[in-house]
């Protein structure tokens, strides 16, 4: 059986956020202990490789000391591609590895299964929700068209890949005029088969301060849910 690693990324320097949201307290734990804690203790997680930015290696192999999951601490780079690409390295020895934001601290089993599963036949896996939002194209203030939401979602992660795969992809990305916005992209770009998989409303991404108020809210009622 392939060994299966959970690669999480939390290498940002919180510029947007205005403070490194992977440390912020939710719930009185850091918010990237909690993103760990999701996949720590699952039978189908062999190892866990957490990247951050470099000055917080000490302070967060501390932080995670507790974690009986087979685990390591990788400093990351100046970009997420760059973070992404040192933790797919201290993986490579793992058939199949989980991408997933060091910020999303409320992915839960049934998702981290679903994303596994579908890996069977296809290069990649991604999970989505569908938009439901009505969409308009803008230039400045001026509305140019409205977008079509048909076959359109939001992609979360964990995204999985096979290790080989997605690291070669890393290490020698084409076709791609821009960075990639997500890891799925660079398997895109080179043709590769991507599957999208249900999503959870519930998984979100911690990336401005109201998104704080809407974690906040998620764990208070996971809290009285566990009671």
């Amino acid at each position: 059986m392939e060994t299966l690693s959970a690669l999480i990324v939390a290498g940002g320097s919180g510029s947007r956020f205005g403070q490194k949201k992977q440390f912020i307290s939710l719930g009185g734990m850091p918010v990237l202990f909690r993103t760990v804690l999701c996949f720590a203790d699952n039978p189908a997680i062999d190892r866990i490789i957490v990247v951050v930015p470099a000055e917080d290696t000490a302070s967060t192999t501390a932080l995670l000391s507790g974690i009986s999951t087979p685990h390591c601490v990788v400093a990351g780079g100046p970009t997420r591609a760059a973070s992404v690409l040192n933790g797919l390295r201290e993986a490579a020895n793992s058939g199949i590895v989980l991408i997933h934001d060091g910020v999303r601290p409320f992915v839960g089993p049934d998702l981290i299964h679903r994303v596994i599963a579908g890996l069977a036949g296809c290069d990649a896996v991604v999970p989505g929700l569908p938009v439901t939002d009505t969409l308009k194209e803008a230039i400045g203030s001026r509305v140019i068209t409205t977008v079509s939401r048909r076959n359109l979602y939001r992609v979360q992660t964990p995204q999985a890949f096979s290790t080989e795969a997605i690291l070669a992809a890393h290490e020698r990305p084409i076709g791609l005029a821009d960075p990639p916005t997500d890891d799925s992209m660079l398997i895109e770009a080179q043709g590769g088969h991507v599957r999208i998989v249900d999503g959870d409303p519930y998984n979100i991404k911690i990336t401005l301060p109201e998104d704080l108020l809407f974690a906040e809210a998620i764990y208070a009622l996971q809290d009285r849910n566990r009671i």
